[in-house]
């Protein structure tokens, strides 16, 4: 009887310590949170990343927007305004932080993060793309959207007569039906309200890249936006393959999903960072 009761005692011992040693794997799953360094595109800023970085962090990840020289609140002349500078904006903010990242670009600044990464890819956590240019080294942004046969870009815009800013004319309709036409009437307000000229030189400006340094990144991924009329979905799949990106999702939306459908996105960056 007493050996029984013993066996009994260590059965309970053994079960307790095993419900013990789940509650406290789940706790740390639950835990694990990530840093999240978010780049924007041309004709917005880093507003367009407000409702994402306010789901984020209320998961208790930290999330850092970048905003470009020359857009929002930002008042840096057009003049000293470089593609360099943007990719030394998004390093500087990488390299102040004390933790791997998760890098995320849309649209023009996809590029931007691309020879960002290069620069500092043993902070690279994951590499995210949200419908975001790859340009090749040695290709810009421009040449790269002029390979685009399905854009509607090259429609709506409007350069000033010194050529050194475009912007988007009629932006009331052109911002919906280019940019966001899945977006509220207050996402296309905001995105009127806060439309800046883009300077022109550094959309032009070739990229320059290690390719090796590129390939090294192996957490790379891209969101397609299936609906965009800025970045054609074909055309994203192009640059997805010349990447030799693999791991791929997909939005229904136009070309800021992070305003039109903002909890899905969310959705997938949290699939991402837990694999």
């Amino acid at each position: 009887m007493k050996f029984i009761k013993n066996i009994s005692f260590l059965f309970a011992l053994v079960v307790a310590l095993n419900s013990c040693s789940k509650d406290n794997d789940d706790s740390v799953k639950e835990e694990k949170h990530s840093t999240f360094v978010l780049v924007h595109g041309a004709w917005q800023a880093s507003f367009v990343w407000d409702k994402v970085k306010a789901d984020l962090e209320s998961q208790g990840n930290k999330v850092v927007k970048v905003e470009l020289l020359g857009h929002g609140d930002d008042q840096t002349p057009v003049s000293e305004i470089t593609f360099d500078g943007y990719v030394k904006q998004v390093t500087d903010v990488i390299n102040g932080l004390n933790t791997p990242v998760v890098l995320v670009g849309h649209s023009l600044g996809g590029a931007i993060v691309t020879q960002a990464a290069t620069k500092v890819p043993q902070k690279i956590d994951k590499l995210v793309y949200v419908a975001g240019f790859i340009p090749q080294s040695g290709s810009s942004v421009f040449e790269y959207s002029a390979m685009d046969s399905e854009t509607l870009i090259p429609s709506v815009l409007e350069f000033s007569t010194d050529q050194r800013t475009v912007t988007i004319a009629n932006p009331k309709v052109n911002m919906r039906d280019v940019f966001c036409q899945y977006g509220s009437d207050e996402d296309i307000d905001l995105l009127v309200e806060k439309l800046r000229p883009e300077p022109v030189a550094a959309a032009g400006t070739p990229l320059n890249y290690s390719s090796d340094i590129y390939s090294t990144i192996a957490n790379k991924y891209y969101i397609y936006t299936t609906e965009d009329k800025a970045i054609s979905y074909p055309f994203q799949q192009q640059m997805v393959n010349e990447a030799h990106i693999t791991k791929t999702y997909k939005i229904e939306s136009g070309h800021s999903p992070f305003l039109s459908k903002p909890t899905e996105l969310v959705q997938l960056l949290n699939q991402i960072t837990q694999q």
